[in-house]
């Protein structure tokens, strides 16, 4: 599979919807052209959101903008881990939840160790580090306007600032997705 993902610089974005019932992240490139679409697979009821009742694990269905399945999300939640499948189901990667929501550890498909993401206290700032010891990679949790207030939409910003594997990249800017339902959820 070709890297979706190679770009200098990409915008993970939730639309703001007032009473959302799935998840869904709008990913742009750099110029602001779609790149892909994350959508929850399953929808939940508006009873189980106001409960707080949320399913053990999540799966986002992640689509090129043409509507082209590259990838498979599934955040299960009691382990703290987020796999990410490929189009025909092979194991691509993990995104590993340390003790706190402020450490990930970004493992390829076979569990080597591809970088680790550090965020600031406020959640807001993540540097991804590759496992020479640079950092490669940042992600940011960007300010999504008034809607950010009224609903439980957010943004993000993924950049590169060295080279990474495709392997490496595509957990990066799935991380944003990961940062998001871990910290920000339940939708």
């Amino acid at each position: 599979m070709d890297d979706p993902f190679d770009f200098p610089a990409l915008r993970v974005q939730q639309p703001g919807k007032l009473l959302p019932d799935r998840a869904r992240y709008e990913i742009f490139d750099h110029q602001h052209v779609l790149v892909a679409i994350a959508t929850e697979t399953e929808a939940h009821t508006r009873m189980k959101l106001l409960a707080k009742e949320m399913p053990d694990a999540r799966v986002l269905a992640v689509t090129t903008a043409a509507s082209e399945p590259l990838l498979t999300l599934v955040k299960h939640t009691r382990e703290r881990i987020t796999e990410l499948h490929g189009p025909e189901g092979e194991l691509l990667g993990r995104v590993r939840t340390g003790g706190t929501n402020r450490n990930y550890s970004l493992l390829d498909g076979q569990g080597q160790t591809v970088g680790k993401a550090v965020g600031d206290l406020a959640l807001k700032h993540f540097a991804i580090i590759g496992p020479d010891g640079s950092e490669f990679a940042r992600v940011r949790k960007t300010w999504a306007g008034v809607k950010e207030m009224l609903t439980p939409s957010d943004h993000y910003k993924v950049e590169f600032i060295a080279p990474a594997v495709p392997s490496a990249r595509t957990l990066t800017v799935m991380l944003a997705i990961v940062l998001d339902l871990t910290s920000y959820g339940p939708v």
